[in-house]
């Protein structure tokens, strides 16, 4: 008798159930460190592609320092500083948790020049891009989308000594697979 008296009241609240109701895209959330301080690279991990957020100043890179805005606040990283940080690899911590550069990737130290056009982001690498493979493409357009905007939706072109790829925005389901499409 107890049990039905606890029972009808929960039977008869009277909310009725719904139907999933679609309200846009996925949340996202930022990651620390705070975007002004960090720079966000993509290193080869597992089976696929993750970022990784790094301060700036922990990079082996020369003049990855901060730099300051017209008004004296900190600056974010420079595109230019990011792809150097993504050359030159994972520090040893990263390394320690499994992070890689894929080996098709150009040499540390290779000049990277990013140009902003009205398509979005042009990068000039003094390397050749045939012997690029897809992780490592996904690699630079990924973290040069991000490096360029907030949400990565930048689209990026590769320039190289060889040729140019078609341009491509950073998609990140292909990031997590590795057997993705060329971007």
């Amino acid at each position: 008798m107890a049990l039905l008296a606890v029972w009808l009241p929960l039977a008869a609240c009277g909310i009725q159930e719904t139907d999933v109701i679609a309200a846009g895209g996925a949340a996202t959330i930022d990651v620390l460190p705070a975007r002004q301080i960090r720079m966000l690279l993509f290193f080869s991990h597992g089976s696929g592609l993750i970022p990784v957020p790094r301060t700036v100043g922990e990079t082996e890179v020369p003049g990855d320092e901060l730099g300051q805005d017209s008004n004296g606040e900190a600056a974010r990283p420079s595109t230019e500083k990011t792809i150097a940080a993504l050359l030159a690899g994972p520090n040893e911590a990263e390394k320690k948790a499994g992070m890689a550069n894929d080996a098709s990737l150009p040499a540390p130290g290779t000049q990277a020049t990013p140009k902003v056009t009205q398509d979005g982001v042009d990068v000039i690498l003094e390397a050749p891009l045939e012997g690029l493979t897809r992780p490592a493409e996904w690699q630079l357009v990924c973290t040069v989308a991000y490096a360029e905007s907030l949400d990565g939706t930048v689209t990026v072109t590769l320039r190289g000594t060889d040729g140019t790829r078609t341009p491509v925005r950073c998609d990140p389901r292909s990031v997590l697979d590795k057997t993705a499409e060329r971007p």
